[in-house]
């Protein structure tokens, strides 16, 4: 299948099904996307395989993704209503488990499943599911939407028209009579249509034409003349959940609901952390492995003669904005890659510092959202970390010592978090309304 956004071809995706002599299927996905970040060309590759039983439930898989410099692997087994992972990035393996009570299936089986069943208008099919990029259990529900007539090579054919829906994500699957899939349009604005081999192949221009970030800015009403020295505005916000947004930020209120205003402020307010949270954003995580020796040592350096919790944390800004070359970056980065290829965006910055803060036992999030600069809104990462009753956020990008309010965070956690973003991409709108700014 190609791969395409708005119109342009930016790589493929090529699976295959194989039955087993012992029973079960193998099945094998391999993805390329070739864009651009910043005008600078990125390619990233995904290889998964899975082994699953004669129902298409999972039994093991293994993968791995390739976006230079950075690389992570990792497999998977059940074994006794228990899914252990394993995640080897930077020469380290890591492992995690999740309950399995009932058969997982992932995503790679949807379509396989499409083959065996005929799934009709008003039919529901709700899976047990696991995402192995985000690490995250999620339900897989596909909803038959009856059939229509469809243009295809030229030719107008009946199809069956299902959604599928995972992690709140929604995608429309177009399915011949045969059960295979011959297109599906699924979250930010991205196209898969299933062709020729050779056709597929054929990335036009090598898919560089296509910026990532330029394609996927929100241009906004109004404008911000010094975002960097911005202490509150004010934003209309539409097409996004107004609560998702207060969620993921304590700096950020509800001003108007009914016209989906929301303030957002330099600091945010004295409050509490739950005992969960204090342990679960001080403890390390698939990616951010704050436990290593040498995340530890990194942060003894970075963070040496703090006098403070806050001095600390404003030294490790400083620290990872002068360690970190600026260089775009594809996929999913851990901190000890971070930490040893020393280059990326913001993603890299913020996996790295949250690890480093982390290991020192600060509780550190890590914030997903959009910042404004060049007149427009770009998504974006930075951090939060708890600091004298408060959620303080720091920007190791920009080498900021607290991050500006010309922002707006959707999300919080780490970067698997990311996925929560989707819904809003290529939907939001964002009008200017107020902005302060210090002298």
């Amino acid at each position: 299948m190609g791969i395409y956004l708005q119109g342009n071809r930016i790589g493929y995706i090529h699976s295959e099904l194989e039955p087993l002599e012992v029973g079960g299927y193998s099945i094998s996905e391999f993805s390329q996307i070739n864009a651009a970040m910043m005008g600078t060309q990125q390619t990233m590759r995904i290889r998964m395989n899975v082994t699953a039983d004669s129902t298409l439930a999972l039994t093991e898989f293994e993968g791995q993704i390739d976006a230079t410099p950075y690389s992570t692997s990792f497999t998977g087994e059940l074994n006794d209503k228990v899914l252990s992972i394993k995640i080897s990035a930077a020469g380290k393996v890591t492992e995690r488990f999740f309950p399995a009570p009932e058969p997982i299936y992932l995503s790679q089986v949807i379509k396989p499943l499409l083959q065996s069943g005929k799934l009709d208008e008003g039919d529901s099919l709700k899976l047990a599911g696991f995402d192995p990029v985000s690490m995250q259990m999620q339900d897989m529900i596909v909803i038959g939407r009856g059939r229509e007539r469809r243009m295809f090579k030229g030719q107008e054919i009946i199809v069956r028209k299902l959604i599928t829906r995972m992690a709140g994500l929604e995608s429309t699957i177009f399915v011949d009579s045969d059960g295979n899939t011959l297109e599906e349009h699924g979250p930010m604005g991205i196209m898969m249509r299933r062709e020729e081999m050779e056709q597929a192949l054929e990335i036009e221009g090598g898919g560089g034409g296509v910026d990532f970030l330029a394609i996927y800015a929100v241009e906004p009403e109004g404008t911000i003349k010094a975002p960097r020295r911005t202490i509150r505005a004010l934003f209309r916000v539409t097409n996004v959940s107004l609560d998702q947004a207060v969620t993921a930020s304590d700096r950020q209120q509800i001003i108007d609901r009914s016209e989906g205003i929301i303030e957002v402020l330099l600091d945010s307010n004295p409050g509490n952390i739950s005992e969960q949270d204090y342990k679960t954003f001080s403890s390390d995580a698939p990616f951010i492995e704050s436990r290593d020796s040498r995340i530890r040592l990194a942060s003894a350096e970075a963070m040496r003669d703090g006098t403070s919790r806050l001095d600390s944390l404003q030294r490790l800004t400083s620290w990872v904005f002068r360690t970190v070359d600026k260089k775009p970056s594809a996929g999913l980065p851990s901190a000890l890659a971070v930490l040893k290829m020393k280059q990326g965006d913001c993603n890299e910055h913020s996996v790295l510092f949250t690890a480093l803060a982390r290991s020192a036992g600060i509780p550190t999030r890590i914030q997903l959202g959009l910042v404004y600069q060049s007149r427009k809104f770009y998504y974006h990462a930075w951090t939060a970390a708890w600091v004298e009753d408060r959620w303080v956020e720091f920007e190791p990008t920009f080498g900021l010592e607290t991050a500006d309010a010309a922002r707006i965070a959707l999300a919080t956690g780490d970067l698997r978090n990311s996925i929560e973003l989707a819904g809003a991409i290529g939907r939001i709108e964002i009008e200017i309304l107020e902005v302060e700014q210090e002298n």
